[in-house]
């Protein structure tokens, strides 16, 4: 049922967006709507795509390559098309007042930044000043790309200057046991600090036995991997979780439309188990990882914004 549902999505997807856009991003927004339990709307999504393109330049990063990630993201989010355009809009606007750089990470940091503008403030103090510690630790592995996980993690409670040091604890701690060094690492350690802003030495250990458990059925542990792999070990998923999560692995990559892209199937499977359970997280969709380097940060992003807005659901619907 569910790989028929993320076929049919595909195909409406494919549709609208045409063969010029990399199948992998297709295959990835196809296990977002899917995991999400969102019905794909074409209109809708052309609506919200023909009013992004007349609310910004022609050279603006939102009408990148990136453009159907950003659409998409808008899209899920349940809003009226104009108004989630133009709060978008809005935010982006506080950043580059805040002396952020503008670019793709910007705009996906304001993604993830709440509805209500009395909080931007904070919020944006909040992401600067971690920034400012990651860097102590990591002063050139830390740039904007880090943006919206800053965001993410740097509302959250807690001193930024202790979450970063965890940060960068988790980042040498995990190189030693032959994770490989760079931003995909960088964004596991940050990942970690999801549950605590404190150091946890089981996380480290946890994070091994996943990837070498998934290594040992021949499921790849790439680069490309590692946060989702980093957030399995933070929302410390038991074994029979773990399990359920190889057994759609294997389902939904011996589809015929994964033939080639099998890498991309391993975070909707993981979404789809976190959309079962009943933790604080449940609803959690992690629907894009790619090896696309280029397309990397936007995806995970998606996956952290979703995370955050589910969480604030489950949250109020168990109040």
């Amino acid at each position: 049922m569910v790989n028929q549902k993320i076929e049919e999505t595909f195909n409406k997807l494919k549709k609208v967006l045409g063969w010029s856009v990399d199948k992998r991003v297709t295959l990835s927004l196809a296990g977002y709507y899917v995991t999400l339990e969102k019905e794909f709307e074409e209109a809708r999504f052309d609506e919200i795509a023909s009013y992004l393109k007349k609310s910004v330049g022609i050279f603006s990063p939102l009408r990148s390559h990136l453009n159907p990630l950003f659409v998409a993201t808008l899209d899920t989010q349940g809003l009226d098309s104009k108004l989630a355009v133009d709060l978008l809009l809005e935010k982006a606007e506080a950043l580059k007042a805040a002396s952020f750089k503008m670019n793709s990470y910007t705009y996906l940091a304001a993604l993830l930044m709440s509805d209500e503008k009395d909080s931007w403030s904070y919020e944006i103090d909040r992401t600067k000043q971690l920034m400012e510690d990651m860097k102590k630790h990591h002063r050139f592995l830390t740039s904007a790309d880090d943006y919206p996980y800053a965001m993410f993690l740097g509302k959250m409670a807690g001193d930024t200057a202790v979450r970063a040091e965890t940060m960068n604890k988790y980042y040498m701690d995990l190189k030693k046991q032959k994770f490989y060094g760079g931003n995909e690492l960088q964004w596991m350690s940050q990942v970690l600090t999801y549950s605590s802003p404190n150091y946890e030495e089981d996380l480290v250990q946890r994070a091994i036995i996943i990837r070498d458990g998934l290594k040992s059925v021949k499921i790849k542990t790439s680069m490309a991997q590692y946060p989702v792999i980093g957030f399995m070990a933070a929302l410390e998923l038991n074994q029979e979780q773990l399990n359920t999560i190889v057994a759609s692995y294997e389902s939904i990559a011996g589809m015929k439309l994964f033939s080639w892209y099998k890498e991309s199937a391993l975070p909707i499977a993981f979404g789809l188990e976190l959309r079962s359970s009943k933790d604080a997280y449940s609803a959690a969709a992690i629907s894009m990882a790619t090896s696309l380097e280029m397309l990397l940060q936007a995806q995970q992003a998606m996956m952290i914004s979703t995370i955050a807005a589910t969480s604030v659901a489950t949250s109020s619907n168990s109040n």
